[in-house]
C-alpha cells in the first residue's frame, strides 16, 4: 500500500495550496497526495482565474515525481439534487474534474454519493438520479482513462451511500470498469458495521482508500485515537496494493498528526503481514 496525504488536512485560511504540496515533500517524504477542487481549498477552481493554478501544479508534479488523486467539490453541491440546475452544476463540477484529472496524468477522481434533500421525496428516486449522473460523467471518464472512485459516507439520516448494501446497489447499477470504491474506514466506523466486516463486504470494489480514526462518531482523529481495529481492517482487505490517503482536520498540529497516523500505520502494517 501506497500512502499520501489530502492536502486539504493543512488548510487554514490564506493557505498556499502549493507551498503546502512543496512541504509535504520535503519535510514529510510523502509524494502521494489528494487535492480537494473546491474553493478556498483550491483558489478559485470552478473559474478561469484556476487556470495557472493548474499549470503551476502540473508543473510542481513533474518536477517532484508525485502521485496525485483528486476529490470532487462537495460543500454546497448535491450530486442526487431533485433541482435540476443544482445537479447540472455539480455534473459539470465532476467532469472538470475528471477533465482536471487527464491534465495531470493522474488516475484517480474521489466522489461523493450526495444526499436526499428533503424527506418528502422517495430514496429510491434520488438514487436514481444520483446513477443517472455518475453514469454520465463516467462517458467522459472512460474516454480519458479516469477511474471515479465512490466515497461511502457516515451514517447520516439524508445521507446516501453509507452501508454495504445500498453501496453494493449502486455500483450493480452503474456497472462500469472505471466506476470503483474509496473506502473511507472512519465512516465506516460510523454505521455500526464493524469495518473489518464492511471491507470484507467491499472488497472487490475496493480502489482506494481514506485513512482516519473516530470512537464512532462523524470526525477523523490520528489514526490509533479511536476504536478502529486497522489491523483486522487491512486483513479483511487481503494485500490492499492502492494508495491509502490520510485524512483530518488538526490546523494547529498537523505535521505532528500526520507523523503520529505513519508510524501507527507501519507498525498496523507490520502486525497486519506476521
Amino acid at each position: 500500500m501506497k500512502i499520501g496525504v489530502g492536502i486539504s488536512i493543512f488548510w487554514r485560511e490564506k493557505s498556499d495550496l502549493l507551498q503546502t504540496i512543496r512541504h509535504v515533500v520535503d519535510n514529510l517524504g510523502l509524494r502521494n497526495i489528494e487535492i480537494l477542487c473546491e474553493h478556498p481549498f483550491f483558489e478559485n477552481w470552478g473559474t478561469e482565474k484556476a487556470g495557472r493554478l493548474k499549470r503551476k501544479i502540473r508543473d510542481t508534479k513533474e518536477t517532484m515525481d508525485l502521485e496525485i488523486s483528486l476529490h470532487t467539490p462537495y460543500h454546497d453541491l448535491n450530486i442526487a439534487s431533485w433541482n435540476l440546475p443544482i445537479r447540472r452544476a455539480a455534473v459539470k463540477q465532476y467532469k472538470e474534474c475528471v477533465e482536471m484529472a487527464d491534465y495531470l496524468d493522474s488516475r484517480v477522481v474521489v466522489v461523493h454519493p450526495g444526499f436526499v434533500s428533503s424527506r418528502k421525496f422517495s430514496r429510491r428516486d434520488v438514487l436514481k438520479i444520483m446513477t443517472t449522473n455518475f453514469i454520465e460523467i463516467l462517458s467522459l471518464a472512460e474516454d480519458l482513462g479516469i477511474v471515479l472512485c465512490l466515497e461511502n459516507m457516515a451514517s447520516k439520516p439524508k445521507a446516501l451511500g453509507i452501508y454495504p448494501r445500498e453501496l453494493l446497489k449502486i455500483f450493480e447499477e452503474v456497472d462500469s470498469p472505471y466506476f470503483k470504491f474509496t473506502l473511507d474506514v472512519a465512516h465506516a466506523n460510523t454505521t455500526g458495521v464493524d469495518p473489518a466486516d464492511f471491507a470484507g463486504r467491499m472488497r472487490e470494489h475496493v480502489h482506494h482508500l481514506h485513512l482516519s480514526d473516530n470512537q464512532g462518531k462523524d470526525n477523523h482523529l490520528p489514526i490509533g485515537l479511536g476504536t478502529i481495529d486497522f489491523k483486522g481492517f487491512f486483513k479483511s482487505l487481503g494485500g490492499f496494493k492502492g494508495t491509502g490517503v490520510i485524512e483530518g482536520w488538526a490546523p494547529q498540529y498537523t505535521d505532528h498528526f500526520l507523523s503520529w497516523s505513519l508510524e501507527k500505520l507501519s507498525d498496523y502494517a507490520e502486525k497486519t503481514a506476521r
